[in-house]
């Protein structure tokens, strides 16, 4: 699993999770994205770049709801 959140240095989470979802190296690894930025429109574009799930920042209990079915298998 790759957590990213949608601000970060360099590249936003957005671009990384396109490059991560258009390389066939990565097949079968999904992306979380875990970000302060959680309105709609943040979670459709999210979506539009293939991010498996999008967690709100910060609560612990869903963020590791989330991440466990990701572990798991």
């Amino acid at each position: 699993m790759i957590l990213v959140d949608a601000e970060m240095p360099e590249m936003d989470g957005y671009v990384l999770t396109r490059l991560i979802k258009s390389d066939q190296r990565f097949n079968g690894i999904p992306v979380v994205m875990h970000s302060s930025l959680s309105s709609n429109a943040n979670r459709a574009m999210g979506s539009s770049v293939g991010v498996d799930a999008y967690v709100a920042k910060f609560d612990p209990v869903v963020l590791a709801e989330t991440l466990i079915p990701f572990l798991q298998r």
